[in-house]
């Protein structure tokens, strides 16, 4: 199963997204579960570099998979490293919108008793 850790601040934002493991729906390689989860992972983190200026370099790290399925991705706002309020606040929009693709990646696929991917939140 694959595992989406949403951290949040004090305040509810979101400061940290942590994601691993392995969906189980199908092979590593045909597996669109885990595809899709790929895709919020990359996208997040392209988006936090080009649209709020964050460098990825010190905020994200994706484990690329090794032949046996499993996803492992970190990716973080850390302190002071949002060019500005409004690189901020975008950069808040764009982790809230990743946060609902993964609940709704989980309520499609998680039907009929199969559990593929979790989201848990921390506060």
């Amino acid at each position: 199963m694959i595992t989406v850790k949403v951290v949040r601040d004090k305040s509810r934002k979101v400061t940290g997204i942590f994601v691993s493991g392995h969906s189980g729906y199908a092979e590593a390689g045909s597996d669109i579960i885990c595809a899709g989860a790929s895709t919020l992972v990359y996208t997040l983190a392209n988006s936090l570099e080009r649209i709020c200026g964050i460098d990825t370099e010190y905020s994200t790290r994706i484990a690329e998979d090794m032949g046996d399925g499993n996803v492992s991705a970190e990716i973080i706002i850390p302190d002071g490293r949002c060019r500005d309020e409004g690189a901020a606040d975008r950069a808040q929009v764009i982790m809230e919108t990743i946060v609902l693709g993964f609940i709704s990646l989980a309520a499609s696929a998680n039907q009929n008793g199969n559990r593929y991917i979790e989201v848990i939140e921390e506060f």
